[in-house]
């Protein structure tokens, strides 16, 4: 179960081309966080390192997402929206039951996204049906850690608390 909170945040700003030329963008960016708040300050400091102009963050709002299947191959440049039906038998009156997830993943075309979203299910025990993949306008994603190992130095690891608090009892 994932335990991530989703923001899209829509960020306009003017952008110089390769031809000098200025002109209005509008960039959405999907950031962890655990508040409209926090999702904010988040995103101004991702953006604040490469975006050289004043940027406005026009929109903010929860997302759907819940999973992120990122890619270490670099022309997996776009990201893909899936929608992942995952089906079970309601056990009083046997019809079948869907629930909904939807998912994001990092591929280079739409056939590759197919593919990691049904390697990435393929795992689960329940069966489950892709309903739709379809491209998005999302620039990139920032999760709270890039790697669940990665942990803060203001934050101890559960197992560490854990066998602290063993000695106290």
């Amino acid at each position: 179960m994932s335990t991530h909170n989703w923001f899209e945040c829509k960020v306009k700003y003017i952008k110089t081309g390769e031809d000098g030329k200025e002109k209005k963008v509008s960039e959405t960016y999907l950031v962890d966080a655990v508040s409209y708040t926090e999702a904010e300050a988040r995103i101004y400091t991702e953006l604040e390192t490469f975006i050289q102009a004043p940027f406005l963050i026009s929109a903010l709002k929860k997302s759907n997402i819940s999973e992120i299947i990122p890619s270490d191959n670099e022309n997996d440049d776009r990201w893909y929206k899936g929608k992942v039906a995952i089906l079970d038998a309601d056990e009083l009156t046997g019809k079948e039951k869907r629930t909904n997830q939807h998912v994001l993943t990092a591929a280079k075309d739409i056939n590759t996204a197919l593919t990691y979203l049904d390697k990435s299910f393929s795992t689960y025990i329940v069966p489950f049906e892709i309903a739709q993949v379809s491209d998005t306008n999302i620039m990139d994603v920032y999760p709270y850690f890039k790697n669940e190992e990665e942990i803060p130095d203001n934050l101890t690891p559960l197992s560490q608390t854990e066998e602290n608090n063993e000695d106290f009892e």
